[in-house]
């Protein structure tokens, strides 16, 4: 049952969200947008082992099954790295756009992650919950994003975002347990 929960640590830590369950709590679906689909991780708790799914060309579907989180874990590590990302420009103009587009914020979050855990760590570093409180910048992020322009820098855009973001986050809560 550990090995389970590892299992689903990962995929959760990897950007996939719960997605359904099957078979009487046999078999957990998880999922993650990608530029091209929708990868998909099932774990399945009687065969003790978990299964990605990709695609890599319209109708090609791969996949691979893991033993062990950690392979599963180190693997997708591998794949995020060859796999093509966009830039933070393309990132915040599709966010622009559309600050629903949860590609264009996983990858910001992928490609900034030590950026934003950096941020989130000095701003909220008493808080129990870091993960909600990164989540909940970035989504900030991603609804500021329409003040972008492209001519800025948007490395040094994100880097001032975050920090902002977590500013304005930290004193909302501050107040709010002041007013109690």
């Amino acid at each position: 049952m550990e090995n389970l929960q590892a299992f689903q640590d990962v995929a959760l830590k990897n950007g996939f969200v719960d997605a359904e369950e099957a078979g009487d709590g046999d078999v957990l679906w998880l999922k993650k947008q990608t530029a091209n689909a929708e990868d998909r991780i099932c774990i399945d708790r009687l065969a003790n082992n978990a299964t990605i799914f990709w695609a890599t060309i319209p109708w090609k579907i791969n996949s691979k099954t893991f033993r062990t989180a950690s392979a599963l874990q180190d693997w997708l590590i591998s794949a995020r790295k060859t796999r093509p990302i966009m830039t933070n420009r393309e990132a915040l103009l599709r966010l622009a756009a559309n600050k629903n587009d949860r590609l264009a914020l996983t990858s910001l979050c992928e490609s900034n992650a030590e950026l934003i855990r950096v941020a989130v760590t000095r701003y909220f570093e008493a808080a129990p919950d870091l993960e909600k409180a990164q989540s909940m910048v970035m989504d900030r992020v991603a609804d500021h994003a329409r003040l972008y322009e492209t001519q800025e820098d948007p490395d040094e855009w994100l880097t001032q975002s975050v920090n902002s973001q977590c500013d304005r986050l930290r004193n909302e809560l501050i107040q709010e347990k002041a007013g109690r």
